[in-house]
């Protein structure tokens, strides 16, 4: 398929779509933000899952505050977590704890949903990997999208923000729960 340019180029290559199957059996969408939250403080690793756990989330860089690993985002050093790092997080216990993941392929998962959650944050980036200026794009620059660096903690996820710092993940649009999963009147 050609692409008419290369932000096209790079959304089909980097942007996951929701509703996207993953390889841990959970297609991409919104609604699982909270859940993967939640799965931060629900699930307790042991010692040996820590060490996978740490392994994969010190070398993906936080896109709310990229000078930091997901590992420890920079709220996490004034003992707090942003929403968006809580979900990554949470995933990763999951995987590591219930499908057994190897600390590569939860990076690779926990990466994915980063780029669903952030979509414009990762083309910033690689348009300027690439030596191009995001805005000749409509893009800013990736540093306009660190969620936390621009005071935009408390916004929801889906309006470019960290999802609040409480325990209720912010999003301003939820996906519609689907008819099966409404309790019965």
């Amino acid at each position: 398929m050609a692409f008419a340019n290369p932000l096209e180029e790079l959304r089909a290559e980097l942007i996951p779509a929701e509703g996207q199957k993953t390889s841990y059996g959970i297609p991409l969408s919104l609604a699982n933000a909270q859940h993967f939250a939640d799965w931060y403080y629900a699930i307790r690793l042991t010692p040996e899952e820590e060490a996978i756990w740490a392994e994969a989330l010190s070398t993906i860089p936080a896109p709310c505050c990229d000078d930091n690993p997901v590992l420890r985002c920079c709220c996490q050093g004034h003992g707090r977590i942003c929403n968006l790092t809580r979900s990554a997080q949470g995933l990763a216990k999951w995987l590591i704890v219930y499908r057994g993941f190897t600390a590569e392929a939860v990076r690779a998962a926990v990466e994915e949903w980063l780029r669903f959650l952030v979509p414009n944050y990762y083309l910033a980036r690689a348009l300027e990997e690439q030596g191009l200026d995001p805005k000749e794009f409509g893009l800013e620059p990736h540093e306009a999208y660190e969620a936390c660096y621009q005071g935009r903690c408390e916004v929801a996820l889906d309006q470019g923000g960290c999802g609040g710092m409480g325990l209720e993940v912010k999003i301003a649009n939820p996906p519609a729960v689907p008819p099966c999963c409404l309790p019965k009147g």
